[in-house]
């Protein structure tokens, strides 16, 4: 993982500028890489424009290697991403470099396309071929890698390529829809305009739409939006040479009653039955037993989807220092055997303690003054308490973290992680909480303040209550930290105004600003243990790869605007609705998502958007994955539900889908009258 930018200028107009400095001074970029910066010009062979590339390393792989990385021949490569498949990385090597050897293997452009097509992972990069004075970029299809980009609105303005925002300049995020090449060879004299060649994704749409890219009308108006008549930015698109790399073919077959098997299947899904099955319905959970002894073939593709998914898992968890990836099987947890965990020791009902830091309202890690430099200067050291210790100092690091909600998605990413770890290293499971206004007691002269039982109410926000109760379906045999992530509301306001609004940047609405300071707090891991010997003790996690359940809810129908639809336009609504789903999830969440986790020098990894774990779900027919006829906490993502059963998950499988807004108790906690499609006004403060 890594922060990356590139700055093409006009030299005459940027004498003054030292962009080394500006960037540094005016962009949070280098916080997403902490181990190592390195910065290099680069003569573009053009009269008047230089290129200025920077890079900051976050090492997970092989030799710390610092970026810009430069070959014998002048190749120069950027690279924000992980290679999980498709290329052939050694234990001990690191992708940058191989990617850089495979990328200057030959200037064809058929070698770049194929090659980056190969890959397997989240990817954003940007690649200086020297030979064709050529500067190459993109994302991958899922834009799990934030890349935005600056358009310039006169000759006199850079063009800029960057991981975040810099300075007060416009960026969007660069649509994720093929692989961009901007050709200097093109420009003959000082001031022409820039050549950006777009090589579409073979069968790509808009994202949000169905609109193919090699539309030439759409293509202009798509890219040629909101740039002015002086832009010196020019943008054509290949018809003939695509980036082969489509996204997985959903598989649209109805539901047909007509067929046996598929009857079978519909009277074993619907909840509108008579008899037992009707009384089924009421316990959830041993109607989902029943399912899985009923039904053959659901059970099958749920016993598939674990074994995809677990390798998903397995490879986000392996590829970082400290972790390799064990080749005897017997030490390997692949192989633990499918057993009903039993209640987990360390999820005793936990006392009621109060946190006297939190009573004027600040986080003990918070100064008044939140500045970046503040921010990025706390510490472990910070989050002593007056009378216990931080427990990151006394035992071992977990190296892995889970963004924790206790929802279905974040519960069985956390059921396979443990399975694919020695239950001798500790896993960090961060629940965040915001805190909660509490009613006055209704006893005479009775008070709030100072009562511990009040201080812990405050935090009991659906998604820790969830957290407990999916925690203790877990293995008793590990050390899972639960991370109690207790937000003020004067921390929230203070965070996001002087920070967090800049990484949900260019996202602007209601929605993005949520989820944003939930995912911050969240993934930062600085809060107090919750259970366990070190229970009531503060806490900060230092893993840098924290496990994400995104990703799941767009192919498994996950969402209450698939019910809308499903119950508008029946099957054929729904597969309409998911497919338009994964096409715009990369204009959707996953750019800010990375900006916001990344920005604590930590990576985000997606187990349910591996592209083996994407093909797999998209060959499955609909009414396998869900059945929307059947009752929130069933119906929906139903496939899934059945693999958490599987792994033990029993309570858990049949907990309705709660967004992290709504769990965390962050939504409409300022302003209960807001939309989540709103501009939010915080964001612009």
């Amino acid at each position: 993982m890594c922060g990356i930018c590139c700055v093409c200028s006009n030299v005459q107009d940027d004498q003054t500028v030292d962009w080394k400095d500006f960037i540094e001074k005016h962009s949070r970029i280098g916080r997403r890489g902490p181990d190592c910066s390195r910065s290099t010009q680069v003569e573009s062979g053009c009269k008047g424009r230089q290129l200025f590339l920077q890079g900051h390393v976050l090492h997970l792989r092989g030799e710390l290697t610092p970026q810009p990385l430069q070959d014998h021949h002048g190749n120069t490569l950027l690279w924000n991403g992980e290679i999980f498949g498709g290329l052939e990385i050694g234990e001990e090597e690191n992708d940058t470099e191989v990617l850089l050897r495979e990328l200057s293997a030959s200037a064809d452009p058929c070698n770049l396309l194929t090659t980056m097509a190969k890959v397997q992972g989240p990817w954003a990069f940007m690649y200086w071929e020297e030979k064709t004075k050529c500067l190459w970029f993109g994302r991958d299809m899922f834009g799990r890698r934030s890349l935005l980009w600056h358009l310039p609105q006169n000759r006199k303005e850079p063009f800029i390529l960057s991981s975040t925002q810099i300075g007060d300049k416009e960026f969007q995020e660069i649509p994720s829809v093929g692989i961009y090449c901007l050709h200097f060879s093109d420009i003959q004299s000082e001031g022409c305009d820039l050549n950006i060649h777009l090589y579409p994704r073979e069968e790509s749409v808009w994202p949000g739409t169905l609109d193919k890219v090699d539309n030439s009308q759409i293509f202009k108006d798509r890219l040629g939006s909101g740039r002015s008549e002086n832009s010196p930015l020019k943008f054509s698109m290949d018809t003939d040479l695509k980036f082969p790399s489509p996204m997985p073919k959903l598989n649209k077959a109805l539901l047909n009653t007509d067929s046996d098997l598929e009857k079978k299947v519909s009277d074993d899904l619907d909840h509108k039955v008579s008899g037992s099955n009707a009384e089924l319905i009421d316990d959830h959970q041993k109607y989902i037993e029943n399912l899985i002894h009923s039904n053959e073939v659901i059970g099958k593709l749920a016993d598939q989807l674990i074994d995809v998914l677990q390798r998903a898992v397995k490879k986000r968890i392996y590829n970082q220092p400290g972790l390799s990836l064990m080749t005897d099987v017997q030490n390997s947890a692949d192989c633990l055997p499918d057993v009903k965990r039993s209640p987990c020791s360390q999820c005793k009902p936990h006392p009621v303690f109060s946190n006297k830091t939190n009573e004027s309202g600040k986080n003990p890690s918070t100064d008044e003054d939140t500045s970046t430099e503040s921010i990025s200067s706390r510490g472990e050291e910070e989050c002593v308490a007056e009378t216990k210790t931080s427990v990151t100092c006394e035992q071992e690091n977990a190296k892995v973290a889970i963004l924790f909600s206790g929802g279905i998605d974040s519960a069985v990413i956390t059921a396979l992680a443990d399975r694919c770890l020695p239950e001798s290293e500790p896993i960090d499971l961060m629940n965040v909480a915001f805190e909660q206004q509490m009613k006055p007691s209704r006893k005479k002269g009775a008070s709030n303040m100072n009562d511990p039982v009040a201080d812990e109410q405050r935090w009991n926000v659906p998604d820790r209550l969830t957290g407990y109760s999916a925690l203790a379906e877990l293995n008793p045999r590990r050390r899972w930290n639960f991370i109690q992530v207790n937000v003020s509301l004067p921390e929230l306001q203070q965070i996001r105004s002087n920070h967090v609004r800049h990484l949900v940047y260019p996202l602007d609405t209601v929605l993005d600003d949520s989820i944003g300071c939930a995912v911050w707090f969240a993934a930062r891991g600085q809060g107090i243990i919750g259970n366990g010997a070190q229970q009531g003790f503060p806490y900060t996690s230092t893993a840098r790869v924290i496990l994400c359940g995104m990703g799941a809810d767009e192919q498994l129908a996950g969402y209450s605007r698939h019910r809308g639809r499903f119950s508008e336009q029946g099957w054929q609504g729904l597969l309409d609705e998911v497919e338009l789903e994964i096409t715009r999830i990369s204009a959707r969440n996953l750019g800010r998502d990375d900006r916001i986790i990344t920005d604590h020098g930590k990576e985000s990894r997606f187990p349910f958007l591996d592209e083996e774990v994407v093909k797999f779900l998209s060959s499955v027919p609909m009414h396998y994955k869900a059945n929307l006829d059947l009752p929130r906490g069933i119906g929906e993502k139903l496939l899934l539900r059945v693999c958490a059963a599987k792994l033990g998950l029993l309570s858990t499988s049949v907990l309705p889908k709660r967004a992290i807004q709504f769990g965390s108790r962050i939504a409409k906690m300022e302003n209960n009258k807001e939309k989540a499609t709103d501009k939010c006004k915080r964001l612009a403060d």
